[in-house]
């Protein structure tokens, strides 16, 4: 989530300072929350994993306390898909997550991240506001994020290895407010469920299981969602979020199970057989290979 300064470094740097000097960063970090939420736009995105680009129109829309949306691939093979019936007041973990953090002195996301304003530029024909997030240890992986000045809506972002090299990218190359295209978006809408995270709820979770990692980076959160099912749970510190699933085996797959990690940009995916258990255990997030592998290596069995 990110940018490139246009026009001049020192030009950009000094007129951040000026225009932003008495906003603080996390304040944008609130704004970009809620923004993508709460406006109607439209318009074309790039999605970049490694060395594959691909381009999206979306077209966002809220009308009578409903959130909608229409994403169409324009290239490779042709899909449309259209989310509706996101109440616009429901709560998605990472930005709830972001305001419950920064409200304990103890915990908050500043805790794990150094958060940083970093001068301005220009996406898709607006201003935009740069923002560096940097992990403080080894667990996590970093953001440049831009965030459009008016709005507050996130125009570029970058996700970043432990090297500072770009796993993933998302980009407006397009983008126009107030789109006139809402009710056409509504009218095709298919109604979806969508999960809410119960908050103060992680020892119910976790008496579900028979079984729980003794081990995540400080500062990540279970976060219970409605439906989920006993095989998983999820934990989120803000910003990145970590799946873990335990699934059954039988004794010859078990067997022949061999440790398994799996990158696709800033996604990993690690799992690795407990024989004795008859169980595969996997971890998924945007989070460094390392962070995976330990916490699918804590797990523990509360029963014998």
């Amino acid at each position: 989530m990110l940018g490139r300064v246009v026009g001049g470094f020192l030009t950009g740097i000094v007129m951040a300072q000026a225009s932003f000097a008495g906003t603080a960063a996390t304040d944008w970090l609130a704004r970009m929350a809620e923004s993508h939420r709460q406006l109607n736009y439209s318009g074309i995105v790039t999605y970049q994993v490694g060395e594959r680009v691909n381009s999206f129109r979306i077209s966002h829309y809220v009308g009578n306390g409903q959130e909608f949306e229409s994403l169409e691939a324009l290239d490779g093979n042709e899909a449309e898909w259209v989310r509706s019936g996101h109440d616009v007041n429901c709560i998605h973990p990472g930005p709830e997550m972001i305001r419950l953090l920064g409200e304990q002195a103890d915990g908050g996301l500043t805790q794990q991240y150094s958060i940083a304003i970093d001068g301005q530029t220009r996406v898709a024909g607006r201003d935009g506001v740069v923002m560096k997030i940097s992990p403080k240890d080894e667990y996590r992986l970093g953001y440049t994020l831009t965030l459009d000045e008016e709005t507050g809506l996130m125009l570029r972002s970058e996700i970043l290895s432990e090297q500072g090299k770009v796993l993933e990218r998302f980009q407006y190359v397009a983008l126009e407010f107030d789109s006139e295209n809402g009710a056409a978006v509504s009218s095709q809408a298919l109604q979806v469920s969508h999960k809410v995270p119960v908050r103060g709820a992680a020892a119910r979770s976790e008496t579900l299981r028979e079984w729980r990692p003794t081990w995540v980076p400080s500062g990540f959160r279970l976060a219970e969602v409605e439906g989920e099912d006993a095989n998983g749970m999820t934990f989120t510190d803000g910003l990145a979020v970590i799946s873990v699933f335990v699934e059954s085996l039988n004794p010859a797959t078990t067997k022949a199970a061999s440790e398994q990690p799996m990158r696709r940009g800033a996604s990993v995916s690690y799992s690795v057989a407990v024989p004795e258990r008859q169980a595969l255990v996997s971890v998924v997030g945007e989070v460094p290979m390392l962070t995976a592998k330990q916490i699918a290596r804590s797990l523990e069995w509360l029963r014998q």
